[in-house]
């Protein structure tokens, strides 16, 4: 047990949120372990699934979410990899900072302190979303400790996001569910909702979202703000793009020709009927890409 005190602002807000978070949970269709790992910037919630001996991939989520936004991606990444989906530092979920990381250096060295903790020495990593910012991130400074580099609809990355993004971020701020879930509405590309399983994990999640901007004090928090073209050109790593097509929050097709210009060994694409639920919105498409990319040469 660790003795850090809570992010959230009151025991009745991170009890409402962690029930959300649990209710989530539930839909993972493949057995997991638990764990939390102390590090320099706090303690770090993860669970781990797939075979032990097999090749170990990260998971990074999207902003003010959790490491259960996976739960359509899961079952087909652990069949053939040691899978650690990780609640982010300083996001909403059940990891706990005890310091704010103040730069992209130190948000590095979270993952860095992570992978030591858990004995790898490199892995494959997924991020979507701010999870890709962080994600991309990690590849500029430490690619030695990566395989392969997987983005998926990554925020502020490549091109700036739009105004109206920052205009509903902080209308969600105002007392009541509608502008949180107003917010999901626009992120989501809504005939994806038709699907019973998609419009069951998109209520999930936005009945998990509400809490956590509603009583996740979010401490200082590194902006995704665009990667300089020497960052990018920079990029060693084999590195695969996925943007859905109705992406709402900036311009995919920008961000798309930006990255293919820029990072040397890309493959990117534009992923159709999708918004930036892309991994929840097109789940066998996405998992089948990574999948194919993953195991390439």
């Amino acid at each position: 047990m660790n003795n850090l005190p809570s992010p959230f602002k009151s025991p009745k807000g991170e009890a409402e949120y962690m029930t959300a978070y649990e209710n989530t949970m539930r839909l993972w269709a493949v057995p997991y372990e638990a764990m939390d790992i102390r590090s320099r910037f706090g303690s770090t919630h993860l669970v781990v699934c797939g075979p032990k001996d097999a090749p170990p991939l990260i998971l990074l989520h999207s902003f003010f979410m959790s490491l259960t936004v996976w739960a359509h991606n899961i079952a087909d990444l652990s069949r053939a990899y040691r899978v650690y989906a990780l609640d982010m530092m300083g996001q909403p979920g059940r990891s706990i900072p005890d310091q704010p990381m103040r730069d992209r250096d130190e948000m590095a060295k979270w993952l860095t302190g992570v992978l030591d903790a858990l004995n790898i020495s490199k892995a494959d990593l997924i991020g979507w979303s701010y999870g890709g910012f962080t994600a991309l991130n990690y590849a500029i400074h430490r690619p030695d400790r990566l395989r392969k580099l997987v983005l998926l609809t990554p925020i502020g990355s490549f091109v700036p996001l739009k105004t109206q993004f920052y205009v509903r971020s902080m209308l969600t701020r105002l007392p009541g569910r509608y502008w949180s879930n107003n917010m999901m509405h626009w992120m989501y590309y809504e005939p994806n909702l038709k699907n019973e399983k998609t419009k069951r994990m998109f209520d999930l999640i936005t009945n998990q979202f509400y809490p956590g901007v509603r009583y996740f004090q979010l401490p200082p928090t590194v902006l995704p703000v665009p990667y300089t073209d020497e960052e990018l050109r920079g990029v060693k790593n084999s590195t695969l793009l996925l943007i859905g097509q109705q992406e709402s929050l900036y311009d995919p097709v920008a961000a798309i020709e930006r990255a293919k210009r820029l990072i040397p060994n890309i493959q990117a694409e534009l992923i159709p009927h999708a918004g930036h639920e892309l991994p929840g919105g097109q789940p066998e498409t996405v998992n089948r890409k990574i999948l194919e990319f993953l195991k390439g040469d």
